[in-house]
């Protein structure tokens, strides 16, 4: 369950990027796959810290999942400049 929520809380986030930057280069499809990739590793981080699994949603994993994606996210960003 924590799992589908991490890859929705991507999408969200790679959502919301391309509504705030949207002149930024990279495609939408593009965004949408780096921006679920930070949150899978930003929730898998948080649920091996949490000493939780992959299966139990907390906030602590969807929070590190939205941090990852967003971090993943800025990285692009700095890298394509």
């Amino acid at each position: 369950m924590a799992f589908i929520a991490w890859i929705l809380t991507g999408l969200a986030a790679g959502w919301l990027k391309r509504v705030l930057f949207p002149g930024r280069p990279g495609g939408f499809i593009v965004t949408l796959i780096l921006a679920v990739i930070g949150a899978l590793i930003g929730g898998y981080i948080a649920s091996y810290f949490n000493a939780g699994d992959m299966v139990t949603l907390s906030v602590a994993t969807l929070g590190m999942a939205l941090a990852g994606a967003v971090v993943m996210l800025l990285v692009v960003m700095k890298l394509r400049i």
